[in-house]
């Protein structure tokens, strides 16, 4: 296990210990076991190996078809347009979503989910990230084991992060399991909103944005005003897409708030806000 995901099992173990008192590691009981006891527990790894192969060729059946579909030609221009910072096949969004269709159909379990999304983020092109993130919105089961998929996605936010994949994970994934598993989940966004990682400030921010009459207006309120005072764009940004989003379901509560905290707000959080407001 790395570091990092050391870091990120203690900082979960540490919120969900606050509601879940008696959350602990089931450790198997030592004590004789006859061989035959034996022989059965060495067969029940079988299935996990023979299932890690599987998830390996589905990466490596997903390499094969977008190298043979690359456009050299349109790869650099898109190289340039992500800032220099992914390497790219030149795959337009459709043509990488149709060639793809077919592994988007290939069924995991949960376990085998994450691992083929943390597979695919360690290929250098960026299609991969694409594919990935794609994937994890329809096959990944956000209604259970909340732990491993939590650590799994912020993983993948804080690994080659830039705004093209964090913010589908941000509104798909991670929205997702916070409506899913309310306390646990909104205990981890009151976590990341203070991150010193700028791209979970931001999943922080971004995370409700399909939830419309089920957003926690307390939380998003809350959440915009403890970072106005920031200077980094995307979470200036962020902020006024959030409060824009739930403008479409609450018009009169943001144009409220905005009023109100118009001088603790950058222009370009109050403007992106603001664009369907009138004000």
């Amino acid at each position: 296990m790395s570091s990092n995901n050391r870091i990120r099992k203690v900082g979960y173990l540490r919120i969900f210990s606050t509601f879940r008192p008696n959350f602990s590691i089931t450790m198997s009981k030592r004590g004789a076991s006859s061989t035959t006891e034996r022989n059965k527990k060495r067969r029940k790894v079988t299935p996990s190996v023979e299932s890690r192969d599987e998830v390996t060729c589905l990466v490596d059946n997903v390499a094969k078809e977008l190298r043979k579909n690359a456009d050299h030609k349109r790869s650099q221009p898109m190289k340039k347009y992500m800032r220099d910072q992914f390497e790219f096949f030149g795959l337009s969004s459709p043509l990488r979503r149709s060639v793809c269709k077919e592994f988007l159909q290939q069924k995991l379990n949960s376990e085998d989910v994450r691992r083929f999304a943390t597979l695919l983020w360690e290929k250098s092109e960026r299609e991969f990230q694409y594919f990935a993130v794609d994937y994890l919105a329809k096959n990944m089961d956000t209604s259970k084991e909340f732990e491993a998929n939590m650590s799994c996605v912020e993983g993948l936010i804080t690994t080659k992060s830039w705004w093209d994949t964090v913010d589908i994970l941000a509104s798909k994934i991670i929205g997702q399991l916070v409506k899913q598993h309310r306390v646990l989940g909104k205990a981890v966004m009151e976590d990341w909103i203070n991150h010193e990682n700028m791209w979970l400030r931001r999943t922080a921010l971004l995370h409700q944005l399909s939830f419309k009459n089920d957003t926690d207006e307390e939380m998003l309120f809350r959440f915009c005003s403890s970072r106005a005072h920031e200077e980094e764009f995307f979470i200036r940004k962020a902020i006024g897409w959030a409060l824009r989003q739930h403008a479409y379901t609450s018009s009169a509560n943001v144009k409220k708030y905005l009023l109100k905290h118009k001088k603790e707000l950058s222009s370009l959080s109050f403007k992106e806000a603001a664009k369907h407001l009138n004000l």
